[in-house]
């Protein structure tokens, strides 16, 4: 098994630690624009591992500092904006929207034992508890992230499964981006990517 890991910045990917024989690790950028540009080429590799920080919407169940693995992720924010009630329409509800109609798989590893979400990626996060209501009913997503999609569609591109694991550092809502949580959902990723039996798992794609 060979794997690639990537997260968005330095700081998320440290919680992988020591890259093992067989990994390689990849920063991305943060967003989508960013991620497209850091992948140009297809990866030598069996399965993409994508981890992170992100962020809950109210009503999933997960809360600060919680792990959880995606199982599919949505493009959120691609649409047009509207002056009144709802105020956005997504693209897929367009006649030309059929692109971006069905959520992307992820490679679920359930020997993880991590509850499991979809993902919602923007490039502006949430920022009231209107929009982050809002993404949470038109998406049925459970968190919010800036790469996840991009990774998900190059990932269905290739050919190659991708498994995305964050760590919740913030309600996607009005949002609290207070260190002290930044700084809990990093450590516990680290901690718990940390584990040798862990890292089994994505080498035997379990």
């Amino acid at each position: 098994m060979r794997l690639l890991v990537c997260a968005a910045t330095e700081w998320e990917l440290s919680a992988w630690g020591e890259p093992e024989d067989g990994v390689s690790l990849r920063v991305t950028g943060v967003g989508a624009p960013a991620t497209f540009m850091a992948l140009l080429e297809r990866p030598a590799v069996d399965l993409i591992v994508n981890i992170g920080i992100a962020g809950a919407y109210p009503g999933s169940g997960l809360a600060i500092g919680d792990l959880v693995v995606g199982e599919s992720e949505v493009w959120g924010d691609v649409g047009f904006a509207l002056p009144e009630p709802p105020h956005f329409r997504p693209i897929q509800d367009s006649p030309f929207g059929a692109f971006y109609a069905e959520p992307l798989a992820l490679h679920i590893p359930t020997a993880l034992g991590l509850p499991q979400g979809r993902g919602c990626t923007v490039q502006t996060c949430t920022g009231t508890d209107t929009q982050g209501a809002q993404r949470r009913e038109l998406f049925s997503a459970h968190f919010e992230t800036m790469e996840g999609a991009a990774l998900a569609q190059l990932g269905h591109h290739w050919q190659i499964p991708v498994c995305e694991l964050r760590a919740i550092s913030n309600i996607a809502a009005q949002r609290d981006m207070r260190p002290e949580n930044l700084h809990l959902s990093r450590e516990r990723l680290g901690k718990f990517l940390q584990q040798d039996t862990i890292k089994s798992v994505f080498f035997h794609k379990i």
